[in-house]
């Protein structure tokens, strides 16, 4: 009931990403790796009857519906046994990027001796009784594609626990006052922990066909916009809300300017984006300063590890701190690499970053980060003037 677009790799309930393909939505029958990927094991198109014709199906369905499911028990069985160490662990300590093995066609040792960690992976599972990967080339990629996604979600789950208010505009509220703008990419998950954990407010109801039928959203997509509008006017509301308690708290002796930002050498520029990071809520653990495979910084949020790269620059910054970037990614074994500047970065450093996955933080993103780090300021500022 909850699919994850191979192109933007955003979560939606409907069965074409509303955000890659516009409002258009397409039948189940559509649903393939290509498009989206069902997170549900029971909704995989491989367990799913295909209609061969009115006449085959009055005869046919039951029977070959009923080997479907045998399937599907046997597949969900033997993942329930196998997830806990091997799917788990793999997602975290692969360097291979979900649906970018080119395995060859014929599994085994070859002639070539190049294998993927995939390909590998695949035979460690089939040699452990997993067999029904043999018969289904593109089951493996879901399966990794699910185990990643409840990782995620797990991490998701437990943050998002303690904003549930009793009114929704309150639960948002303090939910987006923390996750700032990943409200947006995010909010089928918010959806799909309510609707999990039977939290229940008048304005927002879950369909219960979406439960068993394929293709059915769990929550209609114009409620969905519904709710993407509300977040987006409770974001506005607290940018006014900060702007205007900047402006009358403001102390420029205590704030922190992208003027002292650039000031900065190296070595402060990583300090001060420890500061930064845990303002917004990361976990964050620092590296070595020498011999740091291209990594500054470590950071935890929602059960994802993410390396950093620092470029505290006067000039563009180009391909290289991408690459170390790319570098530290793989050699530590993150699920996502970033590049953070007080500059701007050069038109083959974006290229680059956007076909390896790799997000980058320039001078305009910088200046957000700041700003929520001077927001920080002035709530500890606030409230030590209540408790006064």
């Amino acid at each position: 009931m909850i699919y994850q677009c191979n192109g933007c790799n955003r979560t939606t309930f409907e069965t074409a990403c509303p955000w890659c393909m516009g409002s258009q939505v397409s039948p189940s029958s559509e649903i393939t790796l290509r498009h989206l990927t069902p997170l549900d094991p029971s909704f995989y198109p491989d367990f799913q009857y295909r209609s061969k014709g009115l006449i085959q199906d009055f005869f046919g369905k039951k029977k070959e519906q009923a080997q479907l499911n045998d399937l599907l028990n046997n597949v969900l069985r033997k993942y329930s046994e196998l997830k806990q160490p091997y799917f788990t662990n793999f997602i975290h300590t692969t360097r291979e990027r979900a649906g970018s093995s080119d395995d060859a066609g014929v599994p085994g040792p070859r002639l070539d001796g190049v294998y993927s960690e995939r390909e590998l992976f695949r035979e460690v599972l089939i040699r452990k009784g997993f067999d029904e990967l043999e018969g289904l080339p593109s089951l493996l990629d879901k399966l990794l594609q699910t185990t990643a996604f409840n990782s995620a979600y797990l991490g998701f789950s437990r943050e998002l626990t303690r904003h549930i208010r009793t009114d929704l505009a309150d639960t948002l509220r303090s939910w987006i006052e923390e996750a700032g703008t990943t409200f947006r990419s995010d909010l089928a998950l918010f959806y799909y922990y309510l609707w999990e954990n039977d939290v229940a407010f008048p304005n927002v109801q879950f369909n219960p066909q979406a439960v068993s039928t394929s293709g059915v959203p769990l929550l209609p997509l114009p409620v969905f916009r519904n709710g993407l509008s509300l977040c987006e006017e409770i974001y506005f509301d607290i940018l006014v809300e900060r702007l205007g308690s900047q402006l009358e708290h403001f102390n420029p002796n205590q704030f922190i300017t992208m003027y002292l930002v650039d000031a900065m050498d190296g070595f402060q520029f990583e300090a001060f984006l420890v500061e930064i990071f845990q303002t917004i809520g990361y976990d964050v653990k620092e590296t070595k300063k020498t011999a740091d495979q291209g990594a500054d910084l470590f950071v935890t949020r929602f059960g994802k590890n993410m390396v950093i790269q620092a470029k505290n620059y006067s000039g563009s910054v180009g391909n290289a701190a991408v690459q170390q970037a790319i570098s530290a990614k793989a050699f530590y074994g993150c699920d996502e690499a970033m590049v953070v500047t007080n500059s701007y970065y050069t038109k083959s450093a974006k290229e680059l970053a956007g076909t390896a996955g790799v997000r980058l933080i320039d001078r305009d993103g910088l200046q957000s980060y700041l700003d929520d780090y001077n927001q920080k300021l002035i709530e500890a500022f606030q409230a030590e003037e209540e408790s006064a």
